[in-house]
């Protein structure tokens, strides 16, 4: 498959991580950059939490689940604005018509950023995507690559269950390995919603690599840009740089890409800025000292992210995204939760401060809210802390450790040069990004970015440093998922850094102009360089000098799983004896596998179940029956019980390919040597893959005889 053949699929997934998240922010009262940037994060709200509903009311899932959800929740919304808003319902059609005036008229000026905002913020995630897009197709090949990692079984799989069961409900999921209770399965939702109209065998495969595509190349890019956009107003120059640096990182989005894999995780993390954005735009850090002074290429606005607008924001525009962050990241997955909740401490911080300044000066009533307001947030953080560094309830996810990878001082390098993994330093990320520290220290607004970026540094020091600690247990102790969290704080300050090079640069290039002209009158002609035209610039340089921001770096992670893999889940013969293997099978088959062969890629592949469809998991009595004494089945008679029971009716044997050695791998027996057993019937055979049918249980055939 070719990778023109799956833009139709590109443009669905970008239709599906944003159009219901756009309606519903809309609704919301956002608007201009902050809507666009909280769309994805809205979107991955409502489709994991329809399919929930779905899944209670019994209504099979399918995309009309989102598409509902997301009108009903927007006229809820936009219901419950009105009541907070203290108007009618229903508004009078003069109100309505002038409503719609003003928003044409604020479109004609450029919208609520500015138009010159706008354009760059477009041109920015333009560049951003031709130069990501040219690391994927390098990198991945082709569109219908598999994944050779781990957990792509699951993923694969896990969509493969809710295309079969029209259940996509996170409440449900785990059970494709007997695992009852929560599992984030947003990523899988989405994925869900795309692979019904990739053509061809593998369509799941396809939609995977599709989603992770546009994960990367549209959700993360805009999540930067919203929080950008919420630090320093509408600067044409930061909205250009911001989505451009945000793919620059090796630890994310990058690794998550390939490291697992990870795509939950990717969904996740690449919506904690917007988070974040969110959280900050409700604190409102800063708000409470002098209003941030005009500066050139950043530009004073000090309000909230969709003001102006022809709806002013209101209470419902400030919280609302904030409460939906929680409920998006959950269902993405709990670790970007976890990470966004560190993250948001110094800006909630900051906002208390700001809150209890602006109480003293208000008089009687808003010094008492604000005097009750700290030790309820307080606690409220000290609650969050005790759930996820103490609480018992987690010790199963704390409980995994991880061999030391680097020394105190190579980690503390690493975080600083952006270079995990033993990657090349990402020089001019680095050095944007302390500068960019630098200029936020100065800025209430911008100052809580600082000692958010060194948490999350800290977390990975220790994460890359020990076996497991208290502190990383909720990101099961595993560097490369704190790692994947330092690139939330560090690509706004990179951007930050760049426009505030720029800036200076800017000054003195007037300084130089002013002295020449007082020798050179004629100079005065010379017109002033713009802020944001230097900041163009600047991109450029940094593309350029930095090699495409590291397309080496990024092509290699992604070639190193989809081309060139250590280790083969699957290799090509495999995957085409597989496909061989669906058509002779009927649509209702359970196969039996090893899944340590690769032979669990026969369901995603194939649309054929298969009976152990993950490396590990919580299998049954009945499986670990057919796992373990299989082969017995013509005289065991517990064994064609265990057949009947989970409806298997076919084997395929293979030799175990992953992670060789492995003793997991031992654990299906039952499997080895059916040439030599009574009772199955060779359908079809390729080197060491076969295909069998179990005859040793069908009816009328006495067990045992």
């Amino acid at each position: 498959m070719s990778w023109l053949s799956a833009v139709p699929l590109v443009v669905l997934a970008a239709a599906w991580v944003t159009l219901p998240g756009l309606v519903v922010g809309l609704a919301a009262g956002l608007r201009g950059i902050a809507v666009w940037g909280a769309a994805p994060m809205l979107s991955v709200g409502v489709i994991a939490g329809s399919a929930v509903g779905a899944s209670m009311l019994g209504v099979p899932w399918s995309g009309a689940a989102p598409a509902t959800a997301a009108a009903a929740f927007a006229l809820l919304v936009v219901g419950v604005r009105r009541l907070v808003l203290r108007r009618p319902l229903l508004p009078r059609p003069t109100v309505v018509r002038a409503a719609v005036g003003e928003s044409v008229r604020t479109l004609l000026r450029g919208g609520p950023d500015r138009r010159w905002t706008g354009l760059a913020a477009l041109g920015g995630l333009t560049i951003a995507a031709v130069l990501g897009l040219r690391a994927v197709l390098r990198g991945m090949d082709r569109p219908d690559a598999l994944s050779q990692t781990f957990d792509a079984n699951f993923h694969y799989n896990a969509v493969a269950r809710i295309l079969g069961t029209h259940d996509a409900s996170s409440l449900t999921v785990g059970g494709l390995v007997n695992s009852p209770g929560f599992y984030p399965a947003a990523w899988h939702d989405v994925v869900s919603l795309v692979a019904p109209l990739a053509t061809g065998p593998g369509g799941i495969v396809v939609a995977s690599n599709v989603v992770a595509l546009v994960t990367t190349l549209l959700v993360w890019p805009l999540s930067v840009l919203f929080l950008v956009r919420t630090l320093v107003g509408r600067s044409a120059g930061a909205a250009l740089a911001a989505p451009v640096l945000a793919l620059g990182f090796v630890a994310f989005p990058w690794t998550l890409v390939t490291y697992g894999a990870l795509w939950p995780n990717l969904l996740g993390v690449s919506l904690v800025p917007a988070a974040l954005a969110s959280v900050a735009a409700a604190a409102r850090p800063g708000s409470g000292t002098v209003a941030l002074a005009a500066r050139p290429g950043l530009g004073p606005d000090p309000v909230s992210p969709a003001r102006p607008g022809p709806y002013p924001p209101g209470r419902v525009a400030r919280w609302f995204p904030a409460g939906a962050a929680v409920v998006a990241l959950g269902f993405a997955h709990p670790n970007a939760l976890f990470g966004a909740v560190v993250v948001a401490v110094p800006p909630i911080l900051w906002g208390l401060a700001g809150a209890v300044r602006r109480g003293l000066r208000g008089g009687v009533w808003p010094t008492v809210r604000a005097v009750v307001a700290v030790p309820v947030v307080l606690a409220a953080l000290g609650g969050v802390g005790w759930f996820m560094f103490v609480s018992p309830a987690l010790d199963g996810i704390r409980g995994y450790y991880w061999e030391p990878e680097v020394s105190v001082t190579d980690a503390v390098w690493n975080a600083v040069l952006h270079n995990p993994e033993d990657n090349a330093p990402a020089w001019s990320i680095a050095v944007l990004t302390v500068a960019g520290a630098v200029w936020a220290l100065r800025r209430a607004r911008t100052s809580w970015l600082v000692p958010a970026h060194l948490l999350v540094c800290t977390l990975y020091v220790v994460g890359a440093t020990t076996w497991s600690s208290v502190w990383t247990g909720v990101w099961y102790n595993d560097s490369p998922r704190i790692a994947a969290l330092v690139p939330v704080t560090a690509a706004p300050l990179a951007a930050l850094g760049l426009v505030a090079l720029c800036s200076l640069a800017r000054t003195l290039a007037c300084l130089v102009r002013d002295r020449l002209t007082r020798a050179a009158p004629a100079v005065a002609g010379l017109p002033r360089p713009r802020a944001a035209v230097l900041v163009a610039i600047g991109v450029i340089a940094v593309v350029v000098t930095s090699g495409g921001l590291y397309q080496r770096s990024h092509i290699d992670s992604l070639a190193a799983i989809y081309q060139t893999p250590e280790e083969v889940l699957v290799g090509p013969e495999q995957a085409r004896f597989l496909r061989e293997a669906g058509d002779l099978l009927p649509s209702d088959a359970v196969v039996a596998q090893n899944p340590w062969a690769g032979t669990a890629m026969l369901w995603p592949l194939t649309d054929r179940q298969v009976l152990f469809p993950h490396l590990t998991g919580v299998w049954s009595p009945d499986q670990r029956i057919i796992a373990e004494r299989l082969r017995d089945a013509s005289n065991d008679p517990a064994v064609c019980a265990a057949v009947a029971e989970t409806g298997t009716g076919y084997v395929i044997t293979a030799p175990p390919t992953f992670w060789q050695p492995d003793p997991l791998a031992a654990q299906w027996p039952g499997l080895d040597a059916l040439a030599d057993a009574d009772g199955f019937e060779l359908l079809a055979r390729d080197g060491d893959n076969a295909l069998w049918r179990i005859t040793a249980c069908d009816a009328g055939r006495v067990v045992g005889s």
